[in-house]
């Protein structure tokens, strides 16, 4: 199973966004919304569990990263941050491999201008997909996503 988070998010157009990128692979079977504030928790969280429900997908909301691995068990975790911040690379064959021997996947990504704070992050195993700087998250999930299932 492939759950894609993101995480600490504050604008609604950037969620509609996201889920948009998510809706655009039928390989994600969960996506979650982690610690939403401002807009996104206001007009975004309904809009997004709107699109959910009409197009068949499923979502979820936490308060926190860490209702993430307590409610879902994952067999790997992995946050997506900077380059500077992670010494191993997103190792897409790999998750590829996991997935298809069943395990539980989750990536979770930064839905700010900022990336995870150091106590967030061991929550999971931080990689980086090859950026120096923070993409916008619909940016990076796409990169992810794409790279996980290429057209």
């Amino acid at each position: 199973m492939l759950v894609v988070v993101v995480h600490n998010i504050y604008s609604s157009v950037k969620l509609s966004e996201v889920f948009d990128v998510v809706l655009s692979f039928p390989e994600v079977d969960l996506f979650v919304v982690s610690k939403a504030s401002s807009s996104a928790a206001q007009s975004g969280v309904p809009e997004t569990e709107k699109k959910a429900f009409m197009r068949g997908r499923r979502v979820l909301f936490v308060p926190d990263i860490n209702d993430v691995n307590e409610l879902l068990r994952p067999d790997l975790h992995l946050m997506v941050v900077p380059k500077r911040l992670a010494k191993e690379k997103l190792a897409v064959n790999n998750i590829r491999r996991m997935l298809d021997e069943g395990k539980t996947i989750v990536v979770s990504i930064a839905g700010g201008d900022s990336t995870f704070t150091l106590k967030e992050l061991e929550a999971g195993k931080p990689v980086h997909i090859g950026f120096d700087d923070i993409l916008p998250p619909s940016a990076t999930l796409g990169v992810i996503l794409y790279s996980l299932f290429p057209r």
